[in-house]
């Protein structure tokens, strides 16, 4: 029985059962709240426009529906929520869904009518319009969801279209576009589109490595969100999430790792002609100036004096570009803080003064918006008649503020000179006419939040041009050679200053010209086949992709690099940071390469950049390269192995023989993780094999943050066995993979339409039966279970047998869940989520052992048998399993007769419309049929063994499983709730109303042609 909707009165909130006759839409309990109503409603009240629908020759009139025709969400600005990210394609662009149980509901039974009302009717012309909510069928399950057109290529005959209940969107042909029935409940979107508030990237997009940070910490995670701003149109919200385990918002997170910077709220402004700016500014300042204090007698205190030759420690605190740095000295640590004391008591003891506006080129004490801490700071402009730009003169931000915050500063707290120091790095310049955002970014890791050496080299526009050494590192890196060398700063002369004359600027014109690039590695999850070209250790190796172009490249590059370097003798003088032509002493080829450095002896150590090598090579065996040489990208990637750490602080030998067996001479699986200053984070698979798992298990490494101790107490299976090998194994395996999981008994003797999950054999089969969930048990145990995988779970090195329990790491969101074996290879497994009933294939890598105490909350699948298992064999023929699995995906009635401590034992029948009879019968009787053939069987296929076979049930839930990356998709690949997927199960657990629809919806044709075959055999 569908529920009773309560129509409202939009004007006294009543129930309303009448109409507005314009719309159709609104709803009112009188006449009179109507016309009291009609001010606000006449803007929007607009006459029905319909269409024609044709079904089953009958023609009927429906409305086309858009997004204002839905209903509004009520989330407002302020609001706190607790939400799950279902779809993230950037910070600047995800969707979420909120946990509340009306949105579990309200999905469910959007979903099961759109099922209902265009599951059976075939596709039609229908032309939608741009903006218009339609039905659509989705391509990976074949299920109908609403979806905002986006885009309509009428010529084409397809479609862009976003599924506005999930987030994802799909290019879909016309005749999977229906309009939508007017029986669908107008309810709101239920994905909610966001963005990360007060960010900006610092490119010109979100890059690919903070999208996956990014991802990392939010998918499948319950997270509080709070909202920062709502728009007039109600579509994108501006937000903030709290990131539970690091104590951060996303926002300041993003701003912390150099994906982003505060949003400029100025930025078109200060995109204006710079006169008018001025003049605009002092216009702001005169109009309220008249009789208050503009603070003309505090003038900005003494730059700090350096000299040509100065060395000192530094911390950056603010960075534009490698010609625009700020920082402070590390000796004048204490005299800052004591400062900010100073600054905090004299402005908490001043009186707020409503007559003081400082004049531009002043300094007075601002609070900072970020921490609410008072410091110096120098007004550059007036934004406004009530607002100010501030620059602060000790650290070299700058930001934009109310004049409130702002206090007049005393002549002591003026008498320190600025601390902060300009700085411009030396030798250097951009590889185009500006630095590029990349240059900032890698600029910003390799000197923000650490401790430098400085040393002052020389002066250019009032700015100290330095050197800066990083001494934390080993060896000692200088950051611009380090830029240079990485392509992304090509070398200068600092003490160049003077303007050079046509004559010298001929001479370094071809080297200016010279532009090269470096291979990518893609880092939205793909796999990429990769050949390892040197190996170092896990920590530092070199790749270059295994595909036909670059293969090519290789073998044409070494002809040209001979034929240029044998014609062209000219005498070479190598720079650092600057690509050549190298000889190679091991082959006496040549090679481009980079030079890294210029040692005494007329040597240079050059890198590789093909292949990631590094060798000293004589200057007689340099050359100059072209710009045609280097058209092609330098094909070596370095990359480290994700996942491990050396046992002690430097790799073993036998760790390092190790990963070179299984990852020399291999065409290797990769997909990229993590991007740092070492280069890619990868996860590798060798021969189906994890290499990080293989080295955990072998205690050749230990996991991110373990202990020695504790990965060296990790058990594994010893060299030599201490007792009978049999013993040895059947312990293991039940202690990692447990196969005595409890299972919920149900009900005796109750005839029900089971829904099948998956099925083994006769012997071993699954229901789904979500009818008693534990939520808050259910939540708890997902939680800890997440916890367990990510920190403290080892992999074993058994091999676990069907029906054994195990930790499974589904495909679709990357988390962890509780499931159960089904079939094992030598380098995957088939395994079904026990608290979801789906199942999919995966790697060893994504299955770790479960401790006991997770399986102490029955799991929603059932395991059963059916009746007279003390007959059956331990290995069933194929033709039966083949014949069983057909039949109980057909439509049965079944009825549970006993449990035997392990098992459901059912009596299963067919449906009288299909026949009717016995299921159990029939498969003892057809087992006992290939049992009287066997013997000429196994004269015709000596040695031939039959492998079971699994099935799993030929169902579709009612609202199909999402997965946060590619929302919707069928429930064999996500372990999610069918009503509100994608939530994870700590957010959302099963419930009976999201129980898959029964096996009867869902006939599977041939059967009867199974069982002819079956019974003439």
């Amino acid at each position: 029985m569908p529920p009773f909707t309560v129509k409202l009165c939009n004007y006294c909130s009543q129930q309303g059962n009448l109409r507005c006759t314009r719309c159709k839409k609104t709803c009112y309990c009188s006449v009179a709240c109507q016309s009291e109503d009609w001010n606000a409603h006449r803007h929007m009240c607009k006459p029905i426009t319909w269409r024609l629908q044709v079904n089953n020759g009958d023609v009927t009139c429906s409305q086309r529906v858009y997004l204002r025709d839905l209903r509004k969400n009520d989330i407002t600005k302020g609001m706190e929520i607790q939400v799950s990210v279902v779809e993230l394609h950037s910070p600047g662009r995800f969707f979420i869904h909120v946990q509340s149980p009306e949105l579990v509901e309200a999905l469910r039974a959007v979903t099961v009518e759109l099922q209902k009302t265009n599951g059976g009717s075939l596709g039609t012309d229908y032309k939608p319009d741009t903006g218009e909510v339609c039905a659509v069928k989705y391509s990976l399950d074949q299920n109908w969801y609403r979806g905002v057109v986006q885009s309509v290529a009428a010529d084409d005959g397809n479609a862009k279209v976003l599924y506005i209940d999930f987030g994802n969107e799909e290019d879909v042909t016309l005749d999977r576009i229906k309009p939508l029935a007017a029986s669908i409940e107008p309810i709101p979107p239920c994905a909610l589109e966001c963005s990360v508030a007060g960010v900006t990237p610092v490119t010109d997009s979100w890059m690919g490595v903070c999208c996956i940070a990014v991802r990392q910490l939010v998918a499948g995670k319950s997270l509080t969100l709070t909202v920062v701003d709502t728009p007039e149109n109600d579509r994108t919200y501006a937000v903030d999430i709290l990131l539970t385990p690091i104590g951060k918002q996303l926002s300041t997170f993003l701003m912390d790792q150099g994906y982003a910077v505060r949003e400029d709220v100025n930025k078109k402004r200060a995109e204006q002609d710079v006169d008018s700016l001025v003049s605009a500014s002092l216009e702001n300042f005169r109009r309220q100036s008249g009789g208050k204090n503009e603070n003309m007698e505090a003038q900005p205190p003494d730059p700090l004096t350096q000299g040509l030759g100065d060395t000192f420690a530094a911390m950056v605190t603010h960075l534009q570009s490698p010609y625009d740095i700020i920082c402070q000295k590390l000796d004048n640590a204490s005299v800052i803080q004591e400062l900010h004391l100073k600054l905090r008591d004299h402005c908490s003891q001043a009186p707020a003064s409503q007559n003081f506006r400082p004049a531009p080129g002043t300094v007075c004490c601002s609070l900072f918006y970020e921490d609410n801490q008072w410091y110096r700071a120098k007004v550059l402009a007036y934004s406004s008649e009530e607002k100010v730009c501030v620059g602060y003169i000790d650290f070299g931000n700058s930001e934009e503020v109310e004049l409130s915050r702002l206090c007049s500063i005393s002549s002591e707290l003026l008498a320190l000179p600025m601390q902060a120091i300009p700085c411009a790095l030396a030798g250097v310049r951009p590889t185009a006419e500006v630095w590029s955002e990349e240059t900032v970014l890698m600029l910003r890791r390799m000197v923000c939040n650490r401790f430098l050496r400085v040393e002052i080299l020389g002066e250019r526009e009032g700015m100290a041009l330095v050197a800066m050494i990083d001494e934390a590192s080993d060896p000692q890196g200088n950051v611009a050679e380090m830029l240079v060398a990485t392509g992304y700063a090509l070398p200068s002369n600092h003490q160049d200053e003077e303007p050079t004359t046509k004559g010298q600027a001929e001479g370094p014109a071809v080297a200016e010209k010279l532009q090269w690039t470096c291979a990518e590695l893609p880092t939205e999850g793909q796999m990429v086949a990769l050949v390892v070209s040197v190996m170092e250790n896990p920590g530092e190796f070199y790749c270059y992709k295994y595909n036909q172009e670059d293969l090519q490249v290789l073998a044409e590059l070494g002809a040209e690099l001979k034929r240029h370097c044998e014609a062209d003798i000219t005498p070479f003088t190598p720079s650092v940071g600057e690509p050549c032509c190298a000889l190679f002493s091991g082959d006496g080829a040549w090679y481009r390469g980079m030079v890294q450095g210029v040692w005494a002896g007329s040597k240079a150590r050059v890198y590789f950049v093909d292949y990631g090598n590094t060798s000293d090579v004589e200057q007689a065996h340099l050359r100059a390269i072209t710009p045609g040489l280097l058209k092609h990208h330098f094909l070596a990637i370095r990359c480290w192995l994700a996942g491990v750490e050396p046992l002690s602080p430097q790799w073993s030998a036998e760790s390092i023989v190790r990963f070179q067996a299984l990852c020399v001479g291999q065409q290797l699986h990769a997909r990229v993780l993590f991007i740092t200053e070492r280069g890619y984070g990868l996860q590798l698979d060798s021969s189906g094999q994890n290499v990080a798992t293989t080295l955990l298990s072998e205690q050749l490494a230990k996991a991110p943050g373990q202990s020695q101790a504790l990965a060296k107490s990790v058990p594994t299976v010893p060299k030599i066995p201490q007792q009978k090998p049999a013993i040895q194994r059947d312990t293991t395996t039940t202690d990692k993979f447990p196969l005595d999981w409890r299972t919920v008994e149900l009900p005796r003797n109750e005839t029900f339409q089971p829904c099948i999950a998956a099925v083994v054999s006769p012997s071993l089969f699954y229901l789904f039966n979500p009818s008693h969930v534990y939520v808050e048990r259910l939540k708890s145990v997902m939680m800890d279970l997440a916890v367990y995988c990510t920190t403290k779970a080892l992999p074993s090195r058994c091999k676990p047998i069907p029906g054994a329990a195990c930790c499974a790491q589904f495909s679709g969101d990357k988390n962890w869940y509780r499931a159960v074996f089904l079939e094992t290879t030598e380098t995957e497994a088939s395994v079904i989520y026990a608290d979801y009933g789906n199942s999919e294939k995966l790697p060893f890598a994504s299955i770790l052992p479960i401790p006991t105490e997770f399986l102490e909350l029955p799991f929603q699948i059932a395991r059963c048998a059916l009746t007279g298992k003390e007959h059956f064999p331990s290995v069933w023929p194929v033709e039966v399993l083949e014949l069983f699995s057909a039949l109980l995906s057909d439509g049965v009635l079944a009825s549970v007769q006993d449990f035997d401590g392990n098992s459901n034992l059912l009596s299963v029948t067919l449906q009288i419309e299909r026949g009717g009879g016995h299921l159990n019968t029939m498969i003892l009787e057809g087992l006992q049929s290939t049992q009287t053939g066997s013997a000429k069987t196994r004269r015709q296929e000596p040695g031939k063994t039959k492998t079971p076979i699994i099935a799993t049930a030929r169902v579709t839930p009612a609202t199909a499983p999402v997965t946060p990356a590619t929302a919707p998709v069928t429930p064999a690949t996500a372990p999610v709730t069918p009503a509100t997927a994608p939530v994870t199960p700590a957010t959302a657990p099963v419930t009976p109303a999201t129980a898959p629809v029964t096996p009867a919806t869902a006939p599977v044709t041939g059967v009867s042609v199974q069982i002819s075959v079956f019974l003439w055999y």
